[in-house]
């Protein structure tokens, strides 16, 4: 009888545990609000929530951890909530911001690092309504989870060699790409992207408006594509012209979005002839040109006589000879794809025409004796290795024609963020520490010259999940400084091991080892949470002890526009002094969709301190 109700006592307390963790699973009391009000009411897991443009609404649950998760004990281990709203939003445990999320890259923050059971936490979950319009946002995600101690507490470790280069560190990240023209030309502008240091600046749109008809006579008006021009130089840039788009007189079709091929390609011809001889008559000679923008996918409508890629072909030749024309040593590229050298197939259903348009420009090259001089495409969102295989692709089909790979001179995606809709993670840290991913993993490797950010600006200073680097009034978004970040690089890679799947590193330094730059960026793909990242230095030189070091970062908190209205400039996070040591180990905590640059200088009079270390996280002695 003892040995059965001993038997009862623990298939009861089994089933309490289980339930326990089922309660934690699906039965979590949340209460939901909209911002503004104050009536709370009760949600299930599931809910939909009918928000417009612009809105905000609040989750609201205080969790109690149980003491199992789907059978895993939780006591002494980490546990993490993970989160998902359709739109994205913002998690709070204990009123204390852990991370933003967006649909695609759903939410996690830890609720504690040593679990007891039975501890209470207050979560509260700001839920972002539509960028655009208005529509149900689903309460998709709201799960526990036991982690291991070893992903929570084991630092991810990186190594610097500061006496080993890899020749000179590639900055693909030097671009700029503008469609449809600036919102302004001011010198307020100009000033705001100086500290960017472009290398290119990409203009689409450009030719649209130069020429117009007047009793049965055109008219050339190149104020407008004048003053474009004039605005790149100024910024220090070199221009990219995108020969883009069709001006009214010249339309094969009536197309009010200006798609329409030329009704004489000679005409077309004559106007690529004019506007590069008209540069180089006002000093203001342009080098790159781009012919047309998205062609295959359908932003070049033909007549009926002819193919969408005919009449692409037909442009092209034409457009090379009027540049050709007025400056023989202009380079010439294409074909300006939007994502990349495929088309449609199950596998890749956001392709459309791409290697039918690559492959189709590269052979009419080859067989017409035409200059290629820099291959472009357009791409956003992916993970870094569709970029991989984007630069694999196109070389695999450029070494199938000999005469043209020869004079490809560069490959450059003229198009390049996070997104290609609206999303509020284009305006926070989520987009930049995404774009700084994709260049330490895709872009550099793979070997990708230029990568041009689209866009440069909004028109407005309203979060709407808009492109831009700058907002209206030139208020610069995490994009921008993660950017600038890139452009304060030094130019001599140096040897730099470590990392994992959610954190990579960058380093470089100036030629006589007087300043060194690394850059951590942290961007998880799925239920990020705070990690921590221990830096090794070693050897540590003896010219840099007791020299200065900075960290700057762009994260949830810093550097961020979207957290915090003041922001106008990139701040100094933290700072402190070089130790005299042979080796520095520096250790830190990065918040998920972080990006930190540490930068390093030689002193100039001080004096080190034995002893003296940096702790990045804490900003003290120890």
């Amino acid at each position: 009888m003892k040995r059965r109700a001993n038997s009862l006592l623990a298939l009861l307390s089994f089933l309490i545990l289980n339930s326990l963790a089922s309660y934690a699973q699906k039965e979590i009391a949340w209460l939901w609000r909209k911002e503004g009000r104050e009536e709370w009411s009760a949600v299930q897991l599931g809910a939909k929530f009918k928000m417009r443009e612009g809105e905000k609404g609040w989750l609201k649950a205080w969790i109690s951890i149980p003491t199992r998760i789907d059978g895993k004990g939780t006591k002494g281990y980490p546990v993490a909530l993970y989160i998902s709203t359709s739109e994205g939003g913002e998690i709070f445990i204990d009123g204390v911001l852990q991370s933003r999320y967006d649909n695609d890259h759903p939410g996690g923050a830890l609720l504690s690092r040593k679990a007891v059971p039975g501890e209470r936490h207050l979560v509260e979950i700001k839920v972002f309504g539509p960028v655009e319009g208005e529509r149900e946002v689903g309460f998709e995600q709201a799960e526990l989870k036991v982690l291991s101690k070893e992903k929570v507490e084991k630092p991810c470790d990186i190594y610097i060699n500061l006496r080993k280069f890899e020749g000179d560190l590639p900055r693909p990240l030097a671009g700029l790409s503008q469609g449809g023209g600036m919102p302004d030309y001011n010198p307020e502008t100009v000033k705001a992207l100086l500290p960017l240091r472009p290398r290119f600046f990409r203009m689409d749109n450009v030719l649209t408006s130069v020429v117009k008809e007047e009793n049965g006579k055109l008219i050339y008006d190149w104020s407008d594509f004048d003053r474009r021009v004039d605005f790149i130089y100024q910024t220090g840039a070199e221009p990219i012209l995108c020969l883009s788009y069709m001006p009214i007189p010249f339309d094969a079709i009536p197309d009010p979005d200006r798609h329409s091929a030329p009704k004489s390609y000679k005409l077309w011809e004559d106007l690529c002839y004019r506007a590069a001889k008209r540069c180089i008559e006002r000093g203001k000679r342009v080098r790159y040109w781009e012919v047309w923008n998205e062609a295959n996918a359908g932003w070049l409508k033909p007549p009926p006589s002819e193919n969408l890629l005919e009449a692409y072909l037909k442009l092209y030749e034409a457009s090379v000879r009027g540049i050709k024309r007025a400056d023989p040593q202009a380079f010439i590229g294409g074909p300006c794809n939007a994502s990349g050298p495929w088309d449609y197939s199950p596998e890749r259903p956001y392709c459309v025409n791409g290697e039918t348009f690559m492959e189709g420009l590269i052979r009419f090259c080859a067989q017409r004796n035409l200059p290629l001089d820099f291959i472009t495409w357009h791409e956003y969102f992916h993970p870094p290795k569709v970029y991989i295989e984007e630069m694999e692709k196109t070389k695999a089909l450029l070494n199938k024609y000999p005469s043209v790979k020869r004079r490809v001179k560069g490959f450059f995606i003229t198009e390049f963020n996070y997104a290609w809709w609206h999303d509020f993670s284009q305006d926070n840290e989520i987009g930049a520490s995404w774009v700084a991913n994709n260049v330490i993993r895709s872009a550099i490797p793979a070997g990708i010259d230029v990568l041009c950010f689209f866009y440069v600006k909004d028109g407005d200073n309203k979060f709407r999940g808009s492109w831009g680097l700058l907002m209206g009034d030139n208020l610069p978004k995490p994009s921008y400084f993660v950017y600038q970040l890139f452009a304060m690089m030094e130019k001599k890679r140096l040897e730099i091991k470590g990392g994992d799947e959610d954190i990579c590193a960058i380093a470089s330094s100036d030629d006589k080892g007087k300043r060194i730059t690394i850059m951590i960026v942290h961007f998880p793909e799925r239920y990020g949470i705070p990690r921590r990242v221990n830096l090794t230095i070693n050897p540590l030189p003896k010219n840099l002890w007791g020299g200065e070091s900075r960290l700057y970062l762009v994260d949830a908190k810093h550097n961020n526009l979207f957290h915090d209205a003041s922001v106008r400039k990139l701040e100094c996070t933290y700072n402190g002094k070089i130790p005299k040591s042979n080796s520095w180990e520096i250790h830190t905590l990065l918040l998920p969709n972080s990006v930190a640059l540490l930068e390093l200088t030689a002193p100039k009079n001080s004096q080190a301190s034995r002893g003296f270390s940096l702790n990045l996280f804490k900003n003290k002695r120890e």
